[in-house]
């Protein structure tokens, strides 16, 4: 009859944070362990599986390939206890459902917060798990049933799915204090094409929006660096490493602490819409029709708001 022995969890979490960390030291600061206490517990685990898990080298350590196997299902065990931990924390306070919801970092950092703080009051049993992805790597998520709903700039082309508008902005110029730029109010879009820009990655919808607008106009956009994060672009600029066209809440939430000025672009296209994107209604689960039709409720106000009186 083979001997069983139990699983000791606080080895197990040691184990997955050093082949994280390849360091034993860093993880048994992680775990709170003395680094003594935590060689101790790695080498008697591996004298009771019988394989090292681990190669000791000089800058750290490396998993051998015959612990490759044990290491993915101690991951898959961990991920399972967060899950479980995090189950038992919802009932705890009440939550019985589930939303997840993809976005763009645009509609996260300018639109999500005021709108899921409102709709999480109104729905204290109901938790909103936000996972951040480009536009296009949404509408091809929702398309590809790996999502239910997305939230993204409405100008990238979602290929038959339903969109519920939620939410406005409008994009400015972002350029180094000192700038040629820097001392207008506003400027035409033409004007800042003879500079370098801060590009977004080649597939960002912003990206490919103001390469259009520039072919447009007989011209391109041109720069030598690219990112893929709005702070990284507002990073650059600081350094003087070119300008940059982003959105208006974002701009001026780093413009506070970033040697930056701000300058409105007098384009039509510089507003721009978001929305809500799913494939059908019938497709989504009763909390995800809860959720879109608390946006469309909220879309609808601000759109009455919005709209002159007539007398």
């Amino acid at each position: 009859m083979t001997k069983r022995w139990g699983l000791d969890f606080l080895t197990i979490e040691l184990i997955a944070a050093a082949a994280e960390e390849g360091s034993i030291s860093r993880a048994a600061k992680r775990t709170h362990l003395a680094l003594a206490a935590a060689s101790r517990r790695i080498s008697d685990f591996e004298q009771r599986l019988g394989i090292r898990v681990f190669e000791r080298q000089a800058r750290g350590v490396r998993v051998t390939a015959a612990a490759e196997p044990l290491l993915i299902h101690i991951q898959s065990l961990l991920a399972g206890l967060a899950t479980l931990s995090s189950v038992v924390e919802d009932v705890h306070h009440g939550v019985t459902d589930h939303v997840r919801l993809l976005a763009n970092s645009s509609v996260i950092v300018e639109l999500l917060p005021e709108l899921l703080a409102k709709f999480m009051a109104e729905n204290p049993q109901i938790r909103v798990e936000v996972e951040q992805l480009s536009s296009s790597e949404i509408v091809r998520a929702v398309m590809e049933r790996r999502g239910g709903i997305g939230a993204l700039w409405g100008d990238v082309g979602t290929r038959g799915l339903v969109a519920t508008p939620f939410g406005e902005d409008e994009l400015l110029l972002v350029v180094p204090r000192g700038h040629a730029l820097a001392g207008k109010q506003s400027v035409r879009f033409l004007e800042t094409l003879a500079f370098d820009y801060v590009l977004f990655e080649a597939t960002s919808p912003l990206y490919l929006s103001l390469s259009r607008e520039a072919g447009r106009l007989g011209a391109a956009l041109k720069g030598r660096i690219r990112v893929r994060e709005l702070d990284a672009v507002c990073r650059m600029v600081e350094a003087g490493l070119g300008i940059g066209v982003m959105p208006r809440r974002a701009a001026q939430t780093f413009a506070k602490a970033m040697r930056i000025k701000l300058v409105a672009l007098r384009e039509p296209w510089a507003r721009r819409q978001f929305c809500i994107v799913y494939r059908s209604t019938g497709e989504l689960v009763p909390v995800e029709r809860k959720f879109v039709s608390f946006v469309e409720r909220e879309w609808s106000r601000r759109d009455r708001r919005k709209r002159p009186t007539t007398r």
